[in-house]
């Protein structure tokens, strides 16, 4: 009768008791289906002239995107893509300047457009590979990505040399001689050009 009345008088729950608790609602996660939204994309880039690597900075402002797909990845919204760039609608601020710049690309083969493709994505050095091709070569571009909410900002650096422009850029050094001056009085024009891209994804989430 002591062993029966001890265990009566335990703490464990009875199937009665666990029956009585109230389970906790279960927490779903919302599914985000992501978009390219070519109205919140946008491509710029920046030379550098003088000594001091003064940097000038543009944008192009007519520009196709094509291949993308709807996704529950950020990323994978341009796995496939491909994109074109038109340089006429390139712009600095400065007329005289964006001329200038225009004729250069002229001199270029077959560059009337900048065009390329999605090669690669490496989600753990946070690198997206793309293909370009200028005055008919092409060659791997690696830009470095962030994600911040459903926007993507991609950063990188071009060589022109790289696509045989040397000739181009020391006309356009020519062109722009005096305004490529520094406090050194040497003009100077670089080959490399800074890309910056940045594109916010529209969501659709359930």
């Amino acid at each position: 009768m002591s062993i029966v009345a001890l265990a009566s008088c335990g703490g464990g729950d009875t199937a009665s008791d666990a029956a009585a608790t109230p389970k906790k609602d279960s927490i779903v996660n919302p599914v985000c289906i992501y978009s390219y939204d070519s109205a919140a994309t946008e491509i710029g880039f920046g030379a550098f002239k003088t000594t001091a690597r003064k940097e000038v900075k543009g944008s192009f402002v007519s520009f196709e995107i094509s291949g993308t797909k709807e996704s529950d990845t950020l990323l994978n919204v341009f796995s496939n893509a491909t994109f074109s760039i038109n340089i006429q609608g390139l712009g600095t601020g400065d007329i005289s300047r964006d001329f200038k710049i225009k004729k250069f690309f002229s001199a270029l083969k077959g560059t009337s457009v900048i065009t390329g493709s999605v090669k690669s994505v490496d989600k753990d050095s946070s690198k997206i590979t793309l293909l370009i091709k200028l005055n008919e070569i092409e060659k791997d571009l690696v830009l470095t990505y962030t994600i911040n909410g459903d926007e993507i900002v991609l950063n990188g650096s071009l060589n022109l040399i790289d696509f045989s422009a040397e000739k181009a850029l020391f006309g356009l050094n020519k062109a722009c001689e005096d305004l490529h001056k520094g406090a050194d009085g040497v003009s100077k024009t670089w080959p490399d050009v800074n890309i910056y891209l940045s594109t916010k994804l529209k969501n659709s989430c359930k």
